[in-house]
């Protein structure tokens, strides 16, 4: 419990020290795509699968931690028995983000998202349609206040669960002028 402690001391301390001093627009909203890979053990051969988000955000002026909602598609894609089995997410997550050096050019997040998922079987014949909580960690940048390329993993469901790399476009946001 002690260690508990100690580890909300400091990041209230990094809260306290890292303010982004730059103004910055509070609100922001976000389109992506990315690709997505398999990563649990599970039937036939792991393939490249498409994914498609669009996210809002609220950036805390005082704070460098923002907080969003996220509604995302996307598919686990595999080679199965000679055809293609497709999985497919759609979910809805709430998200928070630290972002470090915000309103530079260059700003590193890390964060991380739970929510809802339908988790569906849309091509092949092997797995099972379910609704599941979804954990989602996630890292990247955000370069020049608007482009976002972000590294996350989506944890849910055994066969849906993968890791991904999205590219997005933030409108609004940015240094306030």
């Amino acid at each position: 419990m002690k260690y508990f402690y100690l580890i909300l001391i400091c990041f209230l301390f990094i809260i306290t020290e890292t303010n982004a001093g730059t103004p910055i627009k509070p609100f922001e909203f976000e389109i992506s795509l990315g690709g997505t890979y398999g990563i649990d053990k599970y039937v036939g051969k792991k393939q490249v699968g498409p994914a498609f988000a669009i996210e809002g955000r609220y950036n805390f002026p005082q704070y460098p931690i923002d907080l969003g909602l996220e509604l995302y598609g996307g598919s686990t894609a595999r080679k199965y028995e000679g055809t293609n089995l497709s999985n497919r997410i759609l979910s809805l997550s709430a998200y928070s983000d630290y972002n470090f050096k915000r309103g530079k050019k260059f700003s590193p997040f890390i964060g991380m998202g739970v929510g809802i998922a339908s988790c569906k079987v849309v091509q092949g014949n092997y797995g099972n349609d379910a609704v599941k909580a979804i954990f989602t960690p996630r890292i990247g940048i955000e370069m020049f206040n608007h482009f976002r390329v972000t590294a996350y993993t989506k944890l849910g469901y055994r066969g849906y669960n993968n890791c991904g790399l999205s590219v997005g476009y933030a409108f609004g946001g940015g240094k306030r002028k």
